[in-house]
């Protein structure tokens, strides 16, 4: 454990709730001119062509929703996947969240959620996605309107039909996946990852917005602030928002103002090759299973917040840019 004035930073684990990934799966051939440009033989879905607007009060502003009241999603304007992250660097794969909604889904009676994501590559016969063991459940501010999420890996570019499943509703669309570097602004979030955009009414987003303005003022180009799915770690946890900067990505999790992070000591042990943390202190965690992670974490606490990211230079970043703002 390493200690810092005014933030402290601290060795953890890479997520706050266990986690298995599909092992990577074979190669498949790619068609030729994997471009920006969509071709003739992929029809990929437009919002435009198939308006829907979700029921109120579910969001709706600034999002391109296709589907029902029974199950729908979000995509592109222009049916576009471009610059999709690798999950890991020797990762051949393209990684990708999906946020689906279904009018009065419980995330209370019905955790993890039973969803069913599946892709094919229409280009190309048998090539396939595989997904995140589990679909997980989400929610803003308000927690009767909850949203599921589940993270996919696509493995090439090309045309793909992703296909959702749930309670007897199903919905499907069409993607053009691309690669192309000159569709990727690296000083901008990808339209894909700005679906997740975090919203005006999320609790954090006062909040966040503020971390924002402190992270640039001391050299960070924060791209965006998205939903984050750490927003119900620790006890009287306000919420949490995913930072995505030129230096890094990052989770920040904020307690109420009056409470904080300043006696929460996280403790590391090792099982089958895998980083195993739990946490001691308050506020204390709200769940008995401990962060289970193929790869280290670090962990930044700073009064009512506290930073996780899987990069050891951009902790010591972070809490440098804490430690300068409270000399200020």
């Amino acid at each position: 454990m390493h200690l810092l004035t005014a933030a402290v930073l601290v060795a953890a684990g890479a997520a706050l709730a266990p986690a298995v990934f599909p092992a990577t799966p074979r190669a498949h051939p790619q068609t030729p001119n994997l471009s920006d440009e969509i071709p003739g033989s992929c029809p990929v879905t437009k919002p435009s062509e198939y308006p829907f607007v979700p029921p109120p009060p579910y969001p709706s502003a600034r999002r391109f929703s296709i589907g029902t009241a029974k199950l729908w999603t979000n995509t592109t304007p222009d049916g576009i996947w471009s610059g999709l992250p690798h999950y890991t660097p020797d990762d051949p794969r393209f990684r990708q969240k999906l946020f689906w909604w279904s009018e009065g889904y419980d995330w209370r009676t019905e955790n993890p959620p039973h969803l069913t994501v599946t892709g094919e590559r229409l280009d190309v016969p048998d090539s396939f996605i595989t997904t995140d063991e589990n679909v997980h459940a989400g929610w803003t501010n308000d927690r009767d309107h909850a949203f599921m999420v589940v993270g996919i890996f696509i493995p090439t570019v090309g045309c793909w039909k992703i296909k959702g499943r749930y309670n007897g509703a199903e919905l499907s669309y069409v993607v053009w996946v691309t690669d192309s570097a000159r569709s990727v602004d690296t000083n901008k979030c990808s339209p894909n990852e700005l679906l997740a955009a975090l919203k005006t009414d999320d609790p954090v987003y006062a909040n966040a917005l503020n971390l924002a303005r402190t992270f640039q003022v001391h050299g960070f180009i924060v791209k965006c602030v998205l939903q984050s799915k750490m927003i119900d770690v620790f006890q009287d946890q306000k919420g949490a928002a995913l930072f995505k900067t030129d230096q890094g990505d990052f989770e920040a999790l904020f307690l109420p103002s009056t409470d904080t992070f300043d006696s929460v000591d996280s403790i590391e042990s090792r099982e089958n090759g895998r980083f195993l943390y739990s946490f001691r202190g308050s506020p204390s965690p709200k769940s008995p299973h401990p962060i289970n992670s193929a790869y280290a974490m670090y962990f930044v606490k700073h009064a009512n917040q506290f930073f996780i990211t899987s990069d050891s230079q951009l902790a010591a970043t972070i809490a440098k840019a804490l430690n300068e703002s409270v000399r200020e």
